[in-house]
């Protein structure tokens, strides 16, 4: 069976159109551990497959639904071949309720792949509350569950805030944070829903962990907004600066450019994957 290398879930902020240039920085620094504390789904540890990692969420139904998957990929991918990508079939599973892990894990994965752009939104009486994607896509092909199950063979699941996960890196480790992204000041309509989940007093804890762990010996990547208010959160570290189209928004016209950075605690050991993009101190 070869290597899963693609994510299975859709994940709004995901970043698949990174780990080409990413994923070599962090395998070259990586002799221990690797950590990712927001784990969504999973993209840059997909293209890393590390032999030892500890991959962690805050959101409970996206760590039990890995960890049914790693245990029964095969009932998994049965029961959601139960379903159709159809808004009568849609509505009917949103609003069920399954007794069973593997109905659970079915559930999830067929609303994240059938629902509007992969959206993970409860209400205040925490219910699933995304519409239907009318995408006519194939939910889900027995080989890509079955890869992705592999790939979590050697990977330790936890729910829990990223404080955690700090905590316990060291030296050789490898940490890569990808948080929603907030600001302090006011932002556009993505960061402001991003607030209610991840907010700034959050961002400053991250960053008062990332250099704690960076202290203690580890590697610490960090992704966020292009933007001063995140930057002067970590002085000292290295940066590199760039532009990405939005993919947030039914109508395309409408998407414009996200200015994006990436934070380093220390130089990486190799570049030639960043060279075309600015690498300095952030002073």
């Amino acid at each position: 069976m070869t290597k899963a290398t693609t994510p299975l879930l859709k994940w709004p902020g995901g970043k698949r159109w990174l780990v080409g240039r990413l994923a070599p920085v962090l395998k070259a620094e990586i002799e221990g551990m690797y950590f990712e504390p927001f784990l969504g789904a999973g993209a840059m540890f997909l293209a890393l497959q590390p032999l030892r990692a500890t991959l962690s969420d805050c959101n409970p139904e996206l760590i039990q639904f890995f960890t049914t998957l790693k245990k029964a990929p095969e009932a998994v991918t049965r029961a959601v071949w139960q379903f159709t990508n159809t808004s009568d079939c849609y509505y009917r599973v949103r609003a069920s309720i399954p007794r069973t892990e593997v109905g659970k894990a079915a559930r999830f994965l067929y609303l994240n792949r059938t629902c509007w752009g992969g959206v993970y939104r409860l209400n205040r009486r925490g219910e699933f509350n995304v519409p239907f994607g009318d995408s006519g896509r194939v939910i889900c092909r027995r080989v890509h569950v079955l890869e992705m199950a592999r790939a979590l063979t050697n990977a330790k699941l936890k729910c829990c805030d990223f404080g955690q996960v700090f905590k316990i890196a060291g030296v050789g480790d490898v940490l890569y944070c990808d948080p929603p992204y907030t600001t302090k000041g006011a932002g556009n309509g993505f960061v402001r829903y991003n607030e209610s989940l991840f907010s700034w007093h959050d961002q400053q804890r991250l960053a008062h962990a990332a250099q704690s762990a960076s202290e203690k010996g580890a590697f610490v990547a960090v992704s966020g907004l292009d933007h001063f208010e995140i930057l002067n959160l970590y002085h000292g570290w290295w940066k590199c600066s760039l532009a990405r189209p939005s993919l947030i928004g039914r109508d395309v016209s409408s998407r414009k450019n996200i200015r994006e950075v990436i934070l380093l605690s220390r130089q990486p050991k190799i570049t030639k994957d960043l060279a075309d993009l600015k690498l300095e101190i952030i002073r």
